[in-house]
């Protein structure tokens, strides 16, 4: 008896794969008929029914879901790569923009305040200033 439930439940089961089969098929021959009729020529009843075969056995799906999947990782290492190159790119500008103060501590110490406290446009009005104290620094500083 166990054999004879076992044969109609394969029987069943083929014939939902069947129904979803000309399911399948139906819904690509509609979308066939959507295309220009070069096209339409090229695709036969047999290459349409093979691939809603396809379709049933759900190889296609996985293939799609592991190309689905190395696409992202692969946009997540690109962005990544971006990230990393406009941090370094930016690094390698601040580094070019940066001018080097001129010797000595009370003229690198004006420059810090200047940086650190004021506006640009009022460092600029504090350049006399800094002139003064960069001309007294040569002026003590020794030469050897």
């Amino acid at each position: 008896m166990e054999r004879y439930a076992g044969a109609l439940e394969e029987v069943a089961d083929g014939a939902r794969q069947q129904e979803r089969h000309y399911q399948l098929l139906s819904a690509l021959q509609s979308l066939v008929k959507e295309l220009p009729s070069s096209f339409q020529q090229r695709l036969s009843y047999t290459t349409l029914s093979d691939l809603a075969l396809a379709l049933l056995d759900g190889t296609v799906f996985e293939i799609v879901q592991g190309l689905l999947e190395i696409q992202h990782l692969t946009e997540k290492s690109l962005y990544n790569q971006r990230l990393r190159l406009q941090n370094e790119h930016r690094g390698a500008r601040g580094q070019r923009d940066e001018v080097p103060p001129p010797p000595g501590p009370r003229l690198r110490a004006a420059l810090g305040i200047c940086a650190d406290r004021l506006l640009p446009w009022e460092c600029s009005e504090k350049v006399p200033e800094i002139d003064k104290i960069q001309g007294a620094e040569t002026e003590t500083a020794p030469f050897w």
